[in-house]
């Protein structure tokens, strides 16, 4: 009797629920945005807030709106001026087969080479850089690259005589890998639009202008490799494989 007046007087009984506060993550257009900004002035290898299925595609819409927008208010307009300047003409196939391998096979393999590795030390440092060597096509580039790489990794091998064995030497690895992610990013992410270079020739000599043929492709690569950190590799290609789709469709278009 005296319980259920202390309850009572307390305004509290068994049958009262406390209101419950949900714990599960919540998409923020404006939230998303700012990250974005924060991520291109500093990129970072960790992931983002995770965020359900259900929202996942919000993000995935912010994503491929903002490359929506660079395509048709940035690379457009800049093509249309080059095709006047340098005689710009792409080498692209515009035929059946040519949509298979680039609305398809090139997303997947472009992928592979430019963003899968992006968490792992070994492969950025190591591997990679000879994926995108010999995606490139160049001899000559494979094998500066390899002398590059070769001489990283000797460097490398001495520095870490200096640290202990065991985790130590791979926690120095993996620190100072963090501290100089945001130029591995760059390097990747600008790597990628430079081997897109080879889409594109000048009917009048003026190949210096072909850089600026491939905005699209150097904003794709800041923003595919984003999501791709964020969801997984599987969102990047999905977003690659639209863009490019996108890519071939207005070039049908305007053949």
């Amino acid at each position: 009797m005296s319980q259920q007046y202390s309850q009572e007087i307390s305004g509290f009984s068994e049958s009262t629920k406390l209101p419950t506060v949900s714990t599960k993550p919540t998409f923020s257009w404006r939230q998303e945005w700012q990250d974005l900004l924060a991520f291109i002035k500093k990129p970072q290898r960790g992931r983002g807030k995770s965020v359900p299925l259900s929202q996942a595609w919000r993000r995935f819409l912010m994503v491929f709106g903002i490359d929506l927008c660079m395509v048709v208010f940035v690379s457009l307009p800049l093509n249309g001026a080059l095709e006047e300047w340098a005689g710009l003409e792409s080498k692209l196939e515009l035929s059946a087969k040519g949509a298979l391998l680039i609305i398809i096979f090139a997303p997947i393999l472009e992928e592979l080479v430019f963003r899968a590795g992006l968490r792992k030390a070994g492969y950025s440092l190591f591997i990679g850089p000879i994926f995108v060597a010999c995606f490139g096509g160049s001899l000559v580039v494979f094998v500066v690259l390899g002398t590059i790489l070769m001489s990283i990794a000797v460097i490398d091998k001495i520095r870490m005589r200096w640290v202990p064995e065991g985790n130590g030497r791979r926690f120095a690895r993996g620190r100072a890998f963090i501290r100089h992610y945001p130029y591995v990013f760059w390097l990747y992410a600008i790597g990628f639009g430079l081997v897109h270079l080879g889409n594109f020739y000048s009917t009048n000599g003026r190949d210096y202008l072909l850089v600026f043929a491939i905005s699209a492709q150097l904003s794709a690569g800041f923003l595919l490799a984003y999501l791709r950190l964020r969801q997984g590799l599987l969102s990047s290609i999905i977003l690659h494989s639209l863009e490019n789709g996108l890519l071939f469709a207005l070039a049908t278009m305007f053949d």
